[in-house]
């Protein structure tokens, strides 16, 4: 089973207003002001998944500035995996700004079907101390409750720039997560974007050690943009394939051509195979 953990799709609404939408939503308006940056709708990526071979894929949700725009797009995501059973599952957005609702808020999720939180950003509307000691610990208590999974976008300190890099937790910020708390016990951290490059200090023994105890994934998204694939090579040879999870940031990157991309990999088709989809499976409890 092939598996894209990581795309995004709006409602053909949202598309239509999005003129509107930018005006009033500063986080939207960054990424999707601009008529060529790409959105797709749930009919888009069903097309792309039949024409790449895509068994499934997860469905991310956006991190709006207007509160009320979580619960639309949250909703949005869950009646197409109620649609699509077979072929979407969704992390819904969440605002992380009043932590205090944090639960309640996961719990209603949790209840409604999905299968986990993100992709959160952060976008410097949180202060990192009150994000690290209070958010976080929070965070990782509720997605346990209920048994999910929390995805957060991350920002490498150097490379290329794309409209979206930013707002992300830096290499610092994870590494601090990683060694204040042991992680979710039942779910998954997955950090986005190769997890800001945290993988390839995987030949310091303390990271690679860290990394293989802690309940923490990367996805590939927008790999092309900022690593190349020879880096699965490197990544694999010290924390094996069991952390990677193929996602094509769909509709930034197509996902025909992005599968073609990781599979020119010097990987082991078995490796490959685990990062295409079977790792995913496990996570998510897939059939």
């Amino acid at each position: 089973m092939i598996v894209d953990f990581h795309t995004h799709i709006f409602s053909l609404e949202q598309i239509k207003k999005r003129r509107i939408i930018a005006l009033n939503d500063k986080n939207f308006s960054l990424i999707y002001s601009k008529k060529n940056s790409k959105m797709s709708h749930a009919d888009d990526l069903l097309e792309s998944m039949q024409f790449a071979g895509v068994d499934m894929s997860v469905l991310m949700g956006f991190q709006w500035s207007e509160e009320f725009q979580f619960d639309i797009h949250a909703q949005y995501l869950l009646d197409q995996c109620t649609k699509h059973p077979d072929k979407f599952v969704c992390f819904v957005p969440l605002s992380i700004n009043n932590y205090s609702e944090i639960d309640s808020k996961i719990k209603d999720m949790s209840i409604a079907g999905a299968k986990g939180i993100g992709e959160i950003r952060i976008n410097n509307t949180l202060d990192k101390k009150i994000l690290i000691n209070n958010v976080i610990p929070q965070l990782f208590e509720s997605i346990d409750n209920y048994n999910l999974n929390i995805s957060f976008h991350t920002t490498e300190p150097v490379g290329k720039f794309y409209t979206g890099k930013d707002g992300g937790l830096t290499l610092i910020d994870l590494w601090k997560i990683l060694n204040c708390y042991a992680l979710p016990l039942k779910g998954n951290f997955i950090a986005s974007h190769m997890g800001a490059g945290l993988p390839l200090y995987s030949s310091l023994i303390h990271v690679r050690d860290l990394i293989l105890k802690r309940k923490i994934m990367f996805d590939t998204a927008a790999l092309k943009f900022l690593y190349g694939n020879v880096v699965l090579e490197f990544i694999i040879k010290q924390i094996g394939p069991n952390k990677l999870l193929w996602g094509s940031d769909y509709p930034l990157i197509s996902q025909l051509e992005d599968i073609r991309f990781i599979s020119k990999s010097k990987i082991k088709k078995i490796d490959l195979d685990l990062i295409l989809g079977e790792n995913a499976v496990e996570i998510l409890s897939l059939s």
